[in-house]
Protein backbone atom coordinates (compact mmCIF):
# COMPACT_ATOMS: atom_id res chain seq x y z
CA UNK A 1 0.00 0.00 0.00
CA UNK A 2 0.94 3.51 -1.13
CA UNK A 3 1.82 6.26 1.80
CA UNK A 4 0.68 9.20 1.62
CA UNK A 5 3.18 12.37 1.27
CA UNK A 6 3.08 14.51 4.47
CA UNK A 7 2.22 18.05 3.81
CA UNK A 8 5.04 20.07 4.59
CA UNK A 9 5.05 23.95 5.77
CA UNK A 10 7.18 26.36 5.03
CA UNK A 11 9.26 28.22 7.19
CA UNK A 12 7.54 31.23 6.35
CA UNK A 13 4.25 29.78 6.81
CA UNK A 14 4.83 28.18 10.15
CA UNK A 15 6.26 32.02 11.17
CA UNK A 16 3.18 33.29 10.20
CA UNK A 17 1.54 31.28 11.99
CA UNK A 18 3.26 31.26 15.05
CA UNK A 19 2.94 35.37 15.49
CA UNK A 20 -0.96 35.31 14.16
CA UNK A 21 -2.63 31.96 16.07
CA UNK A 22 -6.08 31.11 15.24
CA UNK A 23 -8.59 32.19 18.06
CA UNK A 24 -12.36 30.94 17.83
CA UNK A 25 -15.65 31.78 20.26
CA UNK A 26 -19.07 30.40 20.43
CA UNK A 27 -21.81 32.87 20.29
CA UNK A 28 -26.00 32.05 20.13
CA UNK A 29 -27.66 32.83 17.40
CA UNK A 30 -29.00 35.74 18.56
CA UNK A 31 -25.19 37.45 19.64
CA UNK A 32 -23.65 35.93 16.02
CA UNK A 33 -26.52 38.10 14.12
CA UNK A 34 -25.68 41.09 16.15
CA UNK A 35 -21.97 40.54 15.58
CA UNK A 36 -22.72 40.40 11.62
CA UNK A 37 -24.89 43.07 10.96
CA UNK A 38 -22.53 45.21 12.96
CA UNK A 39 -19.27 44.65 11.46
CA UNK A 40 -21.29 44.60 7.84
CA UNK A 41 -22.85 48.35 9.25
CA UNK A 42 -19.30 49.19 10.30
CA UNK A 43 -17.40 47.74 7.27
CA UNK A 44 -14.52 45.68 9.22
CA UNK A 45 -13.78 42.42 9.61
CA UNK A 46 -14.06 40.34 12.71
CA UNK A 47 -10.13 40.78 13.12
CA UNK A 48 -10.00 44.87 13.13
CA UNK A 49 -13.53 44.95 15.20
CA UNK A 50 -11.53 42.78 17.66
CA UNK A 51 -7.98 45.04 18.05
CA UNK A 52 -9.87 48.38 17.73
CA UNK A 53 -11.87 47.53 21.01
CA UNK A 54 -8.81 46.09 22.81
CA UNK A 55 -6.62 49.06 21.94
CA UNK A 56 -9.57 51.21 23.53
CA UNK A 57 -10.06 49.28 26.61
CA UNK A 58 -6.20 49.29 27.17
CA UNK A 59 -6.64 52.95 27.26
CA UNK A 60 -9.93 53.42 29.51
CA UNK A 61 -8.03 50.19 31.98
CA UNK A 62 -5.20 52.94 32.01
CA UNK A 63 -7.20 55.67 33.03
CA UNK A 64 -9.34 53.83 35.53
CA UNK A 65 -5.77 53.00 37.16
CA UNK A 66 -4.65 56.27 37.38
CA UNK A 67 -8.44 57.28 38.23
CA UNK A 68 -7.65 54.71 41.35
CA UNK A 69 -4.59 55.62 42.38
CA UNK A 70 -5.01 59.24 42.67
CA UNK A 71 -7.87 58.51 45.05
CA UNK A 72 -5.68 56.31 47.28
CA UNK A 73 -2.69 58.13 47.22
CA UNK A 74 -2.20 61.02 49.61
CA UNK A 75 -2.07 64.80 48.61
CA UNK A 76 2.06 65.54 47.88
CA UNK A 77 3.64 67.17 50.60
CA UNK A 78 3.58 70.39 49.35
CA UNK A 79 -0.03 70.49 48.94
CA UNK A 80 -0.59 69.69 52.27
CA UNK A 81 2.03 72.15 53.79
CA UNK A 82 0.21 74.86 51.51
CA UNK A 83 -2.72 73.88 52.98
CA UNK A 84 -1.46 74.16 56.50
CA UNK A 85 0.04 77.38 55.83
CA UNK A 86 -3.35 78.51 54.35
CA UNK A 87 -5.43 77.47 58.24
CA UNK A 88 -2.40 79.41 59.91
CA UNK A 89 -2.96 82.62 57.61
CA UNK A 90 -6.85 82.15 58.35
CA UNK A 91 -6.17 81.50 62.66
CA UNK A 92 -3.74 84.81 62.60
CA UNK A 93 -5.49 87.09 60.50
CA UNK A 94 -9.46 86.25 61.51
CA UNK A 95 -9.01 83.99 64.48
CA UNK A 96 -7.08 86.15 66.64
CA UNK A 97 -7.10 89.32 68.81
CA UNK A 98 -3.74 90.88 67.75
CA UNK A 99 -3.41 93.94 69.67
CA UNK A 100 -3.78 91.29 72.43
CA UNK A 101 -1.69 88.30 71.56
CA UNK A 102 0.48 89.72 68.66
CA UNK A 103 1.99 87.15 66.55
CA UNK A 104 5.78 86.38 67.02
CA UNK A 105 8.24 85.24 64.41
CA UNK A 106 9.37 81.47 64.40
CA UNK A 107 12.88 81.86 63.43
CA UNK A 108 13.46 85.17 65.42
CA UNK A 109 13.43 85.44 68.72
CA UNK A 110 10.89 87.32 70.31
CA UNK A 111 10.44 89.37 67.17
CA UNK A 112 6.53 90.49 66.31
CA UNK A 113 5.27 90.10 63.04
CA UNK A 114 3.89 93.01 61.23
CA UNK A 115 0.44 93.45 59.77
CA UNK A 116 0.98 93.56 55.92
CA UNK A 117 -0.58 93.17 52.57
CA UNK A 118 0.32 91.06 49.38
CA UNK A 119 -0.88 90.03 46.25
CA UNK A 120 -1.73 85.86 45.79
CA UNK A 121 -0.27 85.08 42.11
CA UNK A 122 -2.58 81.90 41.74
CA UNK A 123 -5.95 84.13 42.47
CA UNK A 124 -8.16 84.70 40.09
CA UNK A 125 -10.48 87.16 41.77
CA UNK A 126 -10.09 91.12 40.38
CA UNK A 127 -8.56 92.18 44.31
CA UNK A 128 -5.83 89.74 45.25
CA UNK A 129 -4.77 91.65 48.14
CA UNK A 130 -4.69 89.49 50.80
CA UNK A 131 -3.50 90.76 54.67
CA UNK A 132 -0.53 88.76 55.75
CA UNK A 133 1.73 88.99 58.61
CA UNK A 134 5.80 89.40 57.96
CA UNK A 135 8.72 89.53 60.15
CA UNK A 136 10.85 92.81 59.47
CA UNK A 137 13.79 91.15 60.47
CA UNK A 138 14.30 88.17 58.71
CA UNK A 139 11.59 88.47 55.78
CA UNK A 140 9.77 85.48 57.05
CA UNK A 141 5.66 85.67 56.13
CA UNK A 142 2.35 83.34 56.49
CA UNK A 143 1.75 82.22 53.13
CA UNK A 144 -1.84 81.71 51.96
CA UNK A 145 -2.65 78.52 49.64
CA UNK A 146 -2.75 80.84 46.61
CA UNK A 147 1.12 81.79 47.43
CA UNK A 148 1.64 85.67 47.93
CA UNK A 149 4.22 87.01 45.98
CA UNK A 150 7.15 87.97 48.50
CA UNK A 151 7.90 90.82 46.24
CA UNK A 152 4.52 92.20 46.79
CA UNK A 153 4.15 92.79 50.25
CA UNK A 154 3.70 95.91 51.79
CA UNK A 155 3.48 97.22 55.24
CA UNK A 156 -0.03 98.32 56.83
CA UNK A 157 0.23 100.28 59.88
CA UNK A 158 -2.33 98.68 62.13
CA UNK A 159 -3.09 101.13 65.09
CA UNK A 160 -4.07 103.88 61.93
CA UNK A 161 -7.58 103.97 63.03
CA UNK A 162 -6.65 104.07 67.15
CA UNK A 163 -4.51 107.59 66.48
CA UNK A 164 -6.92 109.11 64.53
CA UNK A 165 -9.69 108.37 67.60
CA UNK A 166 -7.37 109.67 69.86
CA UNK A 167 -6.32 113.11 68.59
CA UNK A 168 -8.36 115.69 70.18
CA UNK A 169 -10.59 117.23 67.37
CA UNK A 170 -10.40 121.21 68.53
CA UNK A 171 -6.78 121.65 68.35
CA UNK A 172 -5.36 122.00 64.65
CA UNK A 173 -2.46 119.03 63.97
CA UNK A 174 -0.01 121.93 61.77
Amino acid sequence: MARKKAYKKTASRKRYEEQHPTVSLRLDLEDLKCLKEHLSAAGCSLADFVKQHLRREKSMIEKRVKLMASRQVDPPLEERVRCLEDLVHTLVCFALDYRKFPPYCPRCENQKLLLCEGREMESNIAHPWVPTWKCPKCGYFINTYKCIDPESITGIEPDVGAAIHKRKHGRNPR
